[in-house]
């Protein structure tokens, strides 16, 4: 028998099934599609779109933060005939996230939960600065591949969440599962809980440094970040930083990816448009002061009324799917 090695996935798909409050992912890919679709083989999609079934259920507090690059790093130019490569990860990212009847959100919606972002949100991270005086912005590319639960347990290797690095007989990966067997005093949503002193610190260094209050805890505006799971810090807190931020990019820069645009006509159009810097420097200035931290919000509708699959006739087109998944 085609006996694999895929302890990776396997302990992923554990760690998912017994968390207790939280999962928190940064991973450079979000491709996994459910059981019945050919497409991927991974179940991580399916681990979590359970366990966030099962909370509903249950009534519980249960949160999903997945953090990862607002665009896929490969060569050429979105809506260019050099972005194939490009588009084609885009394409099965959006897939298994937001659109199209597999895709994780639209799944949780058909389960009956009227709104999937009380239990999973997928942000990106995002920095300015200056060059010639003058503002500019770029995404900061995420390539890390790590799970952290319940501040407890982490899972830190080299694989992404797609075929190519979970099923076993692709891409050569390595990984740690490290859990804690020391803790400190923690919150779970108000309740006090063992925040294990390894996994949690490495969870609240992170959301200090996404949220843009590490080293300055100092200073008046120091967020508490001990309880990850409260509806004030995951509404009012965490998801509120990542939404002002990602407005004020839009506005200032005209950033993509952007919700606005869903077409590639709707993307000639923010291209001819003036972002709000080049006309109103002062006032985009005072934006770009009032951004917090790198989190920002992924746009789930970018380009949603366009296939951006590799057209047959192409060289991406003819490389079987597997290449991206």
């Amino acid at each position: 028998p085609d006996t694999v090695e895929q302890s990776i996935h396997e302990a992923y798909i554990d760690t998912i099934t017994r968390a207790q409050h939280y999962i928190y992912i940064e991973n450079q890919f979000f491709i996994s599609l459910p059981y019945h679709n050919p497409n991927t083989r991974n179940q991580i999609a399916d681990a979590l779109y359970k366990r966030i079934v099962r909370a509903h259920k249950a009534k519980e507090v249960f949160r999903v933060f997945v953090v990862m690059p607002l665009l896929p790093g490969f060569e050429g130019e979105v809506g260019g005939a050099s972005g194939t490569s490009l588009h084609a990860i885009t394409h099965w990212n959006y897939t298994s996230i937001s659109q199209g009847k597999d895709a994780i959100l639209n799944r949780l919606q058909e389960a009956g939960i009227e709104d999937p972002s009380d239990y999973i949100t997928f942000y990106g991270l995002r920095n300015h600065s200056t060059l010639n005086s003058e503002p500019i912005t770029e995404l900061i590319y995420v390539h890390s591949k790590l799970m952290i639960v319940d501040d407890k347990i982490v899972i830190c290797g080299s694989a992404n969440i797609n075929d190519r690095s979970l099923i076993g007989k692709r891409d050569s990966e390595i990984a740690v599962i490290i859990e804690d067997e020391s803790f400190d005093d923690g919150i779970m949503n108000g309740s006090s809980f063992p925040s294990g002193q390894f996994a949690g610190s490495l969870r609240k260094y992170l959301f200090k440094e996404h949220l843009g209050t590490l080293g300055r805890e100092n200073e008046v505006f120091d967020l508490d970040v001990t309880d990850p799971i409260s509806e004030y810090f995951y509404k009012e807190v965490w998801y509120k930083t990542a939404s002002l931020n990602t407005e004020f990019y839009e506005k200032v820069f005209h950033c993509l990816p952007t919700d606005t645009v869903q077409t590639f006509s709707d993307l000639r159009k923010n291209h001819e448009e003036k972002p709000l810097w080049v006309n109103e420097f002062s006032r985009a200035q005072k934006m770009l002061d009032s951004i917090q931290g790198h989190l920002v919000l992924l746009p789930l509708n970018f380009l949603s009324k366009e296939s951006l699959t590799p057209a047959a006739s192409s060289v991406e087109g003819m490389m079987p799917t597997s290449l991206w998944t």
